[in-house]
């Protein structure tokens, strides 16, 4: 009755919305304010053709790097919408400006940055003997607009600030820059529009508030410079030059409180959407810290962040595109059970778009009419980067994945009649492309790896291709849609090959873990093959684990035997630092029941050699992929639900205690738990959509109290059928028998 009268107690006291308690909104923002992050020297790999070093701010459409050194701070702004977009081949991003803070006085002074995570506020204070400057800088949540505050400590300090064009290298002793009025507002934009399957453009302009015409000023101590840019895009505003001038030209010092309250209140909200705390402090920062990095990155509808995020060159590597082949989907794998769907969102988008592209491929490449086949680099709104297939036919079915990873996690119709014909078109091109030999269907002509040849049943694909199935046939029946059809979609997802199998012994020599004693007992291991005619192994990347996560091929309720081979899979492969796929590995390893201690111990220790304190990885040339590793990692492990089952805590270290709280699950759940000294407590789940929920019982062998608002049933057994309604609330506890 005490554990009863504390829940009911909880429920009556709350009065946030009921999608979040108000013990996890208390929760998410103690826990958030716990962590920074610092850079204590001037970024080096800034600019860069791939990934920078620099610190990072952004509201997820217009984003800014922190670069320079004291003397001369530089921010690099870019705009997510603005693009070079081309039908045939080279589309990319592009920067759009850099501005340059000179500060001449602070030569050879110290540095030091930190990143509030909580507040999203970028400050730092540059040192230099008796006198000091301060900054306090962010990209408004709310707005497209970077403020920058600075403040002098000992004595005046003399600067000058001026908008570049990206490459541009300034005079030592002379502004420069186009100025709209140079009384008022310096402005620098950027077109695409020639030769160009859309046209694109944007502009920024920089309002210096106390600066002289030349935009020099002086801080004095006591009086605070003021620096507005706000920015502007082609798909915001048809006049966008005269859109960031005008918006410029009518900031003034009162406006600053204002953004910064609006600012505040957006990533408060943010953070409310969900929480995790865990013991190992290193990973609970890198965890929020990766959630930052994205809530940075991507935001603005039909365009997400490419492969890098922030590019500060003309000619990002890989075009800095949307990358098919795993890149452009593996940042956003952990924010759908994190509840951050804002910032998934975008992820689906040049997707969608590239359905007829995909269409004209099918044709040309197979044959095969309304099929979808995808090259490896696309841009947004139908454009190409980069033509080639490396071999590969997957790159539609895996452009499924975050659809699919969507529409479990909400059940959303709307989200259906958006995605589900890009679904049905790939299941289409699937359809006409397997064999059906022997009572099982094949897959022929298509690279596990890139460039790897005609393989037969590429181990990821098969996975790809039954998920793409049960997409299709989900997505159908709730649609209400193509009833003619399902039984061809669900011969195709039961008598689809099974995944090749090998043993350790089996793999060409050269492959044989180094890592593991050369035994019999290794060498007898049964595993995957990568192919069941073709590449058996590679000795790096992750593709040997991908049709387990993210593909959903293997979990806790699969057979005991592929299980056994999952798990014997992520010890042979150990692929615990990789720099391509390195965010499918941990989660796969979760998903399967791999040793928990060793999950934590190993993502631990890559991230002590490894980690950047901007949430990059060191030594790797790709970028926002590395912001899904520990997120997704830690989410799988204290809760899965791919089967339609909850799970709790299901591959976590019973000694470690752990909490989260609305954590998205299969099904439009949002769960909240605890475990402490090896004791799962309350549960609390609230249906979005009034769906079944099959819960494993968290307490074997215990009758459970379900209470419902003041209704309270008892029920018991191995896996909890709860009958819902959309908007309850469930609180789930244990009760003697």
């Amino acid at each position: 009755m005490k554990r009863l009268a504390a829940i009911l107690c909880v429920l009556a006291c709350s009065s946030a919305p009921p999608h979040v308690g108000a013990a996890e909104a208390d929760a998410a923002l103690a826990i958030v304010a716990r962590y920074k992050t610092t850079f204590t020297a001037p970024p080096k790999r800034i600019p860069s053709t791939n990934s920078v070093d620099a610190p990072l701010l952004g509201n997820g459409d217009t984003l800014v790097a922190l670069g320079g050194g004291p003397e001369r701070l530089q921010f690099y702004i870019n705009k997510n919408d603005f693009w070079v977009m081309n039908r045939d081949a080279g589309s990319h991003p592009a920067p759009l400006a850099r501005l340059d803070i000179d500060l001449p006085d602070l030569k050879g002074a110290s540095y030091h940055v930190e990143q509030d995570l909580l507040h999203a506020v970028t400050t730092g204070r540059f040192a230099q003997k008796s006198r000091a400057l301060s900054i306090e800088t962010a990209v408004a949540a709310t707005e497209n607009l970077l403020w920058i505050k600075l403040s002098a400590e000992g004595g005046p300090i003399a600067g000058r600030a001026s908008l570049f064009l990206p490459g541009q290298s300034p005079p030592v002793d002379a502004p420069a820059g186009k100025s709209e009025d140079a009384s008022l507002v310096q402005v620098v934009e950027r077109r695409f529009e020639s030769g160009v399957m859309t046209p694109s453009g944007a502009a920024c302009a920089l309002r210096v508030l106390g600066g002289s015409q030349a935009f020099s000023f002086t801080v004095k101590p006591g009086s605070p410079m003021i620096l507005f840019v706000p920015v502007c895009s082609r798909f915001e505003k048809d006049d966008f030059r005269a859109a960031a001038t005008n918006r410029a030209a009518q900031l003034t010092e009162a406006d600053l409180p204002k953004l910064q309250a609006a600012h505040d209140a957006w990533w408060h909200g943010f953070w409310n959407e969900s929480f995790v705390e865990i013991p190992d402090k290193v990973l609970e920062q890198r965890y929020y810290l990766s959630q930052y990095v994205l809530a940075c990155a991507s935001r603005a509808p039909d365009f997400p962040p490419g492969i890098f995020g922030w590019v500060t060159t003309d000619r990002p590597n890989w075009c800095g595109d949307y990358h098919m082949n795993y890149n452009h989907v593996a940042p956003f794998y952990g924010l759908y059970a994190a509840n951050h769907l804002r910032q998934a969102d975008p992820c689906h988008e040049p997707i969608l778009a590239a359905r007829e592209l995909g269409h004209d491929w099918s044709l040309r490449e197979c044959g095969i009419k309304d099929g979808i086949l995808l090259p490896v680099g696309i841009g947004p709104k139908g454009s190409i980067a980069d033509r080639a297939l490396h071999g590969q036919r997957s790159n539609s079915a895996y452009a499924c994945v975050p659809l699919a990873f969507r529409w479990y996690a909400t059940y959303d119709l709307d989200f259906a009649k958006k995605a589900y014909p890009f679904v049905r078109d790939t299941a289409w091109f699937w359809e006409q492309t397997l064999k059906l030999e022997n009572g099982r269907y094949v897959i022929y002509k298509d690279a596990i790896h890139e460039g790897s040849g005609e393989n037969v049943n590429a181990i990821l694909t098969l996975g790809l291709v039954r998920q793409v199935m049960n997409l299709a046939l989900d997505m159908s029946a709730e649609l209400g849609v193509d009833a003619d059809r399902r039984a061809k979609w669900t011969d195709i997802r039961d008598r689809l090959s099974d995944y090749p199998t090998c043993t350790v012994r089996e793999l060409p020599p050269q492959f044989r873990p180094k890592h593991l004693p050369q035994t019999d007992a290794t060498l007898d291991l049964p595993i995957f093959r990568y192919t069941e005619k073709g590449m058996a192994w590679h000795g790096r990347n992750s593709l040997g684990i991908q049709h387990i996560y993210p593909a959903g091929g293997i979990g806790l309720d699969s057979r005991p035997e592929l299980l056994r081979r999952a798990r014997n899979q992520v010890l042979v492969m150990s692929r615990w630092v990789d720099f391509n796929g390195m965010n499918s590995f941990y989660a796969a390893a979760a998903r399967v029941g791999y040793d928990p201690a060793v999950i934590l111990d190993q993502m631990h220790a890559m991230l002590g050699k490894l980690a950047l304190p901007n949430g990059m990885i060191s030594g790797n040339p790709h970028g926002m992929e590395h912001q899904s590793i520990v997120p997704n990692a830690i989410q799988e492990m204290l809760l899965q639900s791919h089967e339609g089952v909850l799970r709790l805590f299901p591959c976590w270290p019973r000694e470690l205690d752990a909490r989260f709280g609305t954590l998205r699950a299969r099904g439009a759940f949002l769960v909240s738990a605890q475990i402490k000294k090896g004791e799962i407590g309350a549960v609390r789940i609230v249906s979005e959509k009034g769906r079944d929920c099959v819960v494993q019982n968290p307490w074997p062998g215990m009758v459970v109290t379900v209470l419902r608002g003041v209704e309270l049933e008892r029920i018991q057994g191995e896996r909890l059928t709860l009958k819902t309604r959309p908007g309850e609330v469930l609180e789930l506890a244990w009760a003697v028998p």
